[in-house]
Order: structure tokens, then C-alpha cells, then sequence
């Protein structure tokens, strides 16, 4: 699994998801900073990237129109950087046990609270 952080994610999240053997970029780190939400989903999928965000709305949409390889959305608002990763590390920890190797493929996580998501077809 590769992850691409959007903005309201925090960028220290990349060190942490590293140390749990996950490549993830933050949106800043690869020169999208202020970018539209459509340069930041065309830059994930061409480097097949699961976008996590807080941006529901407008990345569900974005969702809805590609092939992508997936989308982890926080329905939480206000998360330090703890919580972020409280929420995101349940879902990483479960497509990484999945038999399915393209678990998340045109798929989105909604994350409600720590331990608390459900996914969705898209």
C-alpha cells in the first residue's frame, strides 16, 4: 500500500507509516501545495497512491469518476497528528492482512472514530 496525505493530514505521519514498512508521501512533500483537489487525485493515481484526507466530499466525487487505487477519508474534523494516525493505522493494519491484493482498487474507507470505519464500493 502507498499513501499520499493530503494537506489536512499531517506531514509526520510519513515517518510513522514508514516505520510500519508503508510508503507515504505528504501533498506538500511532492510540490502540490495549494493544489486543486483533482492535480492531487491525477498525482495519486499515476503513482497508484491511496489518497487519505479529511476532504470528504470533494474527493468522493473525484472517486467516483476514475479506476483508482483507493481513498481513506477521516469523517472527524480537528485531528492532531496522534489521532490521525489512531484512525488511519486500523485500516493500513487490515488491507495489509487482506487475501485480496486489490482490496482498496475503486474502494473508500470511511474512518468515524479509532477502530470505527466501514468500506465502501465506489
Amino acid at each position: 500500500m502507498r499513501l499520499l496525505l493530503d494537506e489536512n493530514i499531517s506531514p509526520t505521519l510519513v515517518r510513522r507509516f514508514a516505520e510500519l514498512g508503508v510508503f507515504a508521501q505528504s501533498v506538500p512533500h511532492v510540490g502540490l501545495a495549494g493544489a486543486p483537489d483533482r492535480a492531487v487525485w491525477a498525482y495519486a493515481a499515476a503513482n497508484d497512491m491511496v489518497v487519505v484526507t479529511a476532504n470528504v466530499r470533494d474527493f468522493l466525487t473525484l472517486a467516483d469518476l476514475d479506476i483508482h487505487a483507493g481513498l481513506i477519508v477521516l469523517l472527524e474534523g480537528e485531528l492532531n497528528h496522534i489521532e490521525q494516525f489512531e484512525r488511519i493505522e486500523p485500516v493500513i493494519r487490515l488491507v495489509e492482512t487482506s487475501t485480496d491484493q486489490d482490496f482498496s482498487l475503486n474502494k473508500a474507507v470511511e474512518v468515524s472514530g479509532p477502530g470505527l470505519f466501514r468500506l465502501l464500493e465506489i
